[in-house]
């Protein structure tokens, strides 16, 4: 029989749950929240080779500016002078691969990354503030794989306000992606969704940052995996704070922290 969820928890930093209810705390002292969840044995985890959980890439926060393509994101007209990004009113959508300093905001738009499924895609988030009032406000369509970068020193804010319109795409998530996707920087992201704060449909990896998520459903949701190597959490959430479920394969749905602080309240 296939289990539904794998969890390592290897907390290096902080973790304190509030609110939680009598159904919960089990499974939350073990650093995830959801009254389903199990903790698989000493045994099951030996399968899992944890010295490649996180790639050097993941870790890279690296960038230099004058190689990056810059996007002045505007209600008014957004301005990059890339052929691989195409402005349709405030959707802005990334075509290709490559390096992106994005800044500005949108009051009611999106940053969408559909490109070819070889190409990997770094956005580097520099003060930047994204509202969709209905869907995800950076949406990952296809690519390899992509990276968010919260640039040193930024304030970041993404709110989706409502998910009504998307019920055939399966976009349930402020940050959503069809794809592997990292997190990564020193900058700090704010995320209010009116269902998943950030999803992955693939792993979703974190390595750094400073986060604050308020959403109706799951915090941070990795369909493959949910991995943390560090990074300061604070996940207000409806339901799981850090879920991940594949119950196709043995090896796959499992959440793994080492390094973090988390405050998690449900």
């Amino acid at each position: 029989m296939k289990r539904k969820y794998m969890i390592i928890v290897l907390m290096a930093g902080a973790l304190e749950l509030t609110g939680c209810s009598q159904g919960t705390s089990n499974s939350a002292k073990n650093g995830t929240t959801g009254s389903e969840n199990t903790i698989i044995s000493e045994s099951d985890i030996a399968i899992l080779d944890t010295e490649d959980m996180f790639t050097e890439r993941d870790r890279d926060t690296e960038y230099d500016e004058s190689e990056c393509t810059a996007i002045s994101l505007s209600d008014e007209e957004t301005k990059c002078d890339s052929d691989g990004v195409k402005m349709d009113g405030q959707t802005v959508t990334i075509t290709e691969g490559g390096t992106y300093l994005l800044t500005g905001s949108l009051s009611n738009g999106s940053v969408v990354v559909d490109t070819d499924k070889t190409e990997k895609v770094q956005l580097i988030l520099e003060n930047v503030s994204i509202i969709n009032e209905e869907g995800a406000g950076i949406c990952v369509e296809q690519a390899d794989k992509v990276f968010i970068t919260l640039a040193d020193g930024s304030t970041n804010k993404i709110v989706s306000n409502s998910f009504t319109g998307n019920e055939d795409t399966n976009i349930d998530g402020a940050i959503f992606s069809r794809e592997d996707l990292t997190l990564n920087g020193s900058g700090t992201l704010k995320i209010t969704s009116a269902a998943h704060g950030i999803v992955s449909k693939d792993d979703l990896v974190l390595t750094g940052g400073v986060y604050q998520i308020q959403s109706e459903k799951q915090g941070l949701s990795g369909k493959e995996s949910v991995r943390i190597a560090d990074g300061t959490f604070t996940i207000t959430s409806g339901t799981d704070a850090i879920h991940s479920e594949d119950t196709d394969e043995d090896t796959k749905g499992f959440v793994y922290i080492t390094g973090a602080s988390c405050i998690i309240q449900i």
